[in-house]
């Protein structure tokens, strides 16, 4: 799987202590994952706040380009998210769409200097961090409630301060849930990133899993002593990641499925 997200990354261009990535014993994860219903208010507040101020100096909302069936990229995306399932044999989950996100020549930019920045701080025993910040790929699940009945190609962000996936493409990730709880990431596209009871009341809302480039470097395990599988944030499990900065993930591809 690896082998076929590097070849297609070369081609769609998607566009000392490292310490915001840490390892979680997994019942802490779930601990700090559960959420009260006064909290999802506030959320909500917040993102609408957010949502206002940032489309007012962000007037861009053209972030997406669909891909139709039949398209090559679209293929291997979708081979790439069923062989990251727990049974790829049995992926029953319908497809709606596939989009690439359009990141701004700016966002790459601070994407790959965040990774020198990882590069030049990497000691000599983390090889693969000295090399590429350790990069890795990984995958974010959440909700989207602005596309999932439209008939046209998506191609611009919507308004809905409840659509999760327009919102983090529009804040680069930097989202209050996130700002609150860390950049949840896992290896398998079948893991959901924000707590259910958050998303769950929402009307029309399909799972989404955003396909992400991610600056891992060296993760440091809460309970103790490092591992060299990451390094910009929390590990709640061997295959997950939580990272503090919005900077080290890029987002490449949303695969939209059928209703939560």
């Amino acid at each position: 799987m690896n082998s076929i997200w590097i070849s297609l990354k070369e081609n769609i261009k998607c566009g000392s202590k490292m310490t915001d990535v840490a390892r979680l014993p997994e019942k802490m994860a779930r601990r700090k994952s559960s959420t009260s219903a006064e909290r999802n208010r506030l959320t909500d507040e917040h993102e609408s706040l957010l949502l206002q101020l940032k489309f007012r100096h962000y007037p861009i909302r053209s972030r997406f380009q669909e891909l139709e069936i039949g398209d090559s990229s679209r293929n291997v995306i979708l081979m790439i998210y069923r062989a990251s399932s727990a049974n790829p044999t049995k992926c029953s989950r319908k497809i709606k769409r596939v989009l690439k996100v359009k990141n701004s020549p700016d966002i790459i930019e601070e994407f790959e200097k965040y990774r020198e920045t990882v590069k030049s701080t990497s000691y000599e025993h983390h090889p693969r961090s000295m090399v590429d910040g350790n990069e890795i790929l990984q995958f974010y699940g959440t909700t989207i409630s602005c596309c999932g009945r439209k008939t046209q190609l998506v191609s611009e962000l919507c308004r809905d301060p409840t659509c999760r996936v327009c919102r983090i493409i529009q804040s680069g990730f930097n989202t209050y849930y996130n700002i609150q709880h860390g950049i949840r990431l896992s290896m398998s596209s079948e893991v959901m990133s924000e707590d259910l009871s958050t998303v769950a009341k929402k009307k029309n809302a399909d799972k989404a899993v955003i396909i992400c480039r991610t600056i891992a470097g060296r993760v440091m395990d809460v309970e103790g002593g490092e591992c060299e599988s990451g390094g910009d944030g929390l590990c709640v499990k061997p295959q997950s990641l939580v990272l503090r900065n919005p900077t080290a993930v890029l987002p490449c591809f949303v695969i939209v499925l059928d209703s939560i």
